[in-house]
């Protein structure tokens, strides 16, 4: 008896459906541009990407690997860390009853990152901010 498998293609996850400006409460602005990742601190970092999909869903693959940290001031500052990188989880509109996109087009503009100390910060895609100029 011969078993086979199908396995459904993910359809690809275009660069520029991520490309703008996310913010999050407590945390650096990025800019996401259709090459690199901006981080609007005073260092200026730039990060590596290539939006895939996983096992489950779709996210941000994103290299070197930086972490945010919690600062004594309440903030979150990104640190490099130990590994090649992290996947930020790409989401759908907030209240949808899951937690990952499915596909492309329930990308909302959202995506989250676990912070050092357990907090999920979800990043939002700003429409009329100045804070990536």
């Amino acid at each position: 008896m011969a078993f086979i498998a199908v396995f459904a293609q993910n359809e690809p996850f275009e660069r520029s459906q991520v490309v703008g400006c996310y913010v999050a409460p407590q945390a650096p602005s990025l800019e996401i541009g259709l090459n690199e990742i901006r981080v609007i601190e005073l260092e200026q970092r730039k990060l590596n990407y290539e939006p895939q999909p996983s096992k489950t869903s779709y996210v941000l693959n994103v290299r070197p690997a930086l972490q945010l940290k919690p600062t004594a001031n309440g903030q979150y500052t990104f640190e490099q860390v130990r590994g090649i990188g992290y996947f930020w989880s790409l989401l759908p509109e907030d209240g949808v009853n899951r937690n990952r996109i499915r596909h492309p087009d329930e990308y909302s503009g959202r995506f989250e990152i676990h912070a050092s100390d357990g907090k999920r910060l979800v990043y939002v895609r700003q429409t009329t901010s100045r804070l990536c100029e």
